[in-house]
């Protein structure tokens, strides 16, 4: 389990491309264009023929209902029932009849097993169904046959990059870069593959290759271009490519939201904060958008407006658990127990093997003084991630707030402190634990020690004040508790302790004085604690 409260590995992986088969679709009819006609032709003209150069007019058309017509008539010819087979098989496909595509293609490849075409169009269709292996093997049957066809190269490096074999797809285009560097679909499988290598210079070349391609390349493409380019960290690179694409074309909601996320990515809060709310102006339901605003606000500290786009995207994905843990852990750390543990119980409702929101549910019942619901979420989640460092820490700090078994919180908090040494946290609840246990010097020892790393961290001087009134070190006690008041002026315990010790030196003005601050801010403490609050609710 990833540690609670840390940050996810910052690993990008290589966006593939999409799995269906409008791509490779596209890609050979602009093939066609750049490299000639398909290893293929029609017979000689006969009437069975003009059926199917009418079928590829019709197809052109958008008129599949009369391609399918002509394309019927041309199987009462044996020298086109394949091919018509094959027209029928591309005619189903367009109409995502997958099955049925398959059969009609199956048929004209026993017809005539040099059907290249048809060989191409069967792999498409069983890239779409997931059937990768019987792609492949249709793929580099097309290949044997055709070996110079840039289509099935095409489609073949296609589902090799969709599989991960990156190395297996460059090698099959190479022989054909130079036509592909001018097209927007080949630019796109080059940079998947490079950037799958790890070659990101070659990757970062194609992006003037891009830049120099003429108007008219669909926002879609500019996309599906840039996205792995922010994935690998070159992201100017893929600002340039999506910003050419927004001068270009029609405002367009994927656009801008894509461009929110490279410039969030580029650190430019301002501009993505722009981008996103520009995506959700032209698409009001995208919840992805106010989240997206409230990530960028609550890092700039703006927690109530980050709070105020996760009821935007909470209020049109009520049970979207994504959601409901962000605004419950909002709520959390803006002390709103009441909204906090109702988001939270639902995240985990709806997703109950999520470690992460189960911890902060758990936090949640620890704010709001619910211990009794609390531990038993951290003492399955420590007992599921035992060398988690952080589960050992909440399980130690637990068992001490709760007072019941000072003997496990100590176990607890030194494992804790063995697998990340460098904390603050388990070292602090340790010394309260020694400290409560009786051993005064050994407490005094581990705050030390947590002090030379952390010397302003406020509740240990107050625990090492506290220690030294009781052991009458009032000269080092003294010096201790006037650094606590220094560094927080409202410390209850830093103001009751110095009062103590102030008495304890006949100092009784000054000891009043500080007394009666610890009682007001002793009041303000309890007051603030009994509030509840009521966000969406306020009635």
């Amino acid at each position: 389990m990833q540690r609670m409260g840390a940050k996810p590995d910052d690993q990008r992986v290589v966006r593939r491309p999409r799995s269906n088969c409008r791509w490779t679709l596209r890609c050979c009819a602009l093939l066609v264009a750049l490299f000639g006609p398909p290893a293929y032709s029609l017979p000689a003209t006969n009437s069975s023929t003009n059926h199917l150069e009418r079928v590829v007019a019709l197809i052109a058309q958008g008129d599949l209902k009369g391609a399918e017509k002509e394309a019927r008539l041309a199987l009462a010819k044996p020298s086109t029932r394949a091919l018509a087979y094959a027209t029928l098989g591309t005619i189903r496909l367009q109409q995502k009849k997958l099955a049925e595509s398959s059969q009609y293609l199956a048929k004209a490849i026993q017809l005539d097993p040099k059907l290249v075409g048809a060989r191409l169009t069967l792999g498409q269709v069983y890239a779409r169904q997931g059937k990768t292996a019987r792609a492949r093997q249709t793929f580099q049957q097309a290949l044997e046959l055709a070996p110079d066809n840039p289509a099935v190269r095409v489609n073949l490096a296609q589902l090799e990059a969709m599989s991960g074999n990156y190395k297996a797809s460059l090698e099959l285009i190479e022989p054909i870069a130079p036509p592909l560097r001018r097209s927007p679909d080949g630019l796109v499988l080059l940079v998947i593959d490079y950037l799958g290598l790890g070659q990101k210079d070659s990757a970062r070349e194609l992006v003037s290759d891009w830049m120099a391609l003429g108007e008219g390349v669909p926002p879609a493409l500019a996309i599906e271009f840039a996205k792995p380019l922010v994935e690998q960290g070159l992201v100017p690179e893929a600002i340039q490519v999506l910003e050419k694409a927004r001068g270009t074309g029609p405002a367009s909601f994927e656009l801008a939201f894509t461009l929110g996320g490279a410039y969030l990515a580029s650190g430019d809060t301002k501009r993505a904060s722009e981008y996103y709310e520009r995506a959700a102006t032209l698409n009001d339901r995208c919840a992805l958008c106010f989240r997206q605003m409230a990530k960028i606000a609550r890092r700039e500290g703006e927690k109530e407006k980050a709070l105020s786009f996760l009821i935007k995207a909470k209020a049109l994905e009520p049970e979207n658990p994504e959601v409901l843990f962000e605004f419950g852990r909002l709520c959390l750390e803006g002390d709103l127990f009441r909204d906090a543990i109702a988001a939270l119980e639902r995240a985990v409702q709806l997703r109950p093997d999520n470690d992460q929101y189960r911890y902060v549910l758990g936090s949640a019942y620890v704010g709001k003084v619910r211990y009794e619901e609390a531990l038993p979420i951290f003492d399955a989640l420590v007992k599921k991630h035992p060398e988690d460092p952080v589960l050992n820490y909440a399980m130690g700090a637990m068992l001490y707030t709760v007072g019941m078994d000072l003997e496990g919180a100590e176990k607890y908090l030194r494992m804790s402190i063995h697998l990340q040494p460098n904390q603050v946290g388990a070292y602090y609840y340790l010394g309260m634990v020694i400290f409560k246990k009786g051993d005064q010097d050994q407490a005094v020892g581990i705050f030390h020690e947590l002090l030379q790393r952390f010397p302003d961290h406020v509740g240990s001087l107050e625990q090492l004040g506290t220690i030294l009134v009781k052991q009458r070190k009032y000269d080092e006690a003294q010096q201790v508790l006037e650094k606590v008041l220094r560094l927080d002026p409202d410390s209850l315990t830093g103001h009751y302790q110095y009062s103590l010790l102030l008495g304890r030196l006949g100092k009784r003005e000054e000891s009043e004085k500080h007394m009666q601050i610890a009682k007001r801010l002793e009041d303000e403490r309890k007051v603030t604690s009994k509030r509840e609050f009521y966000l969406l609710n306020p009635h």
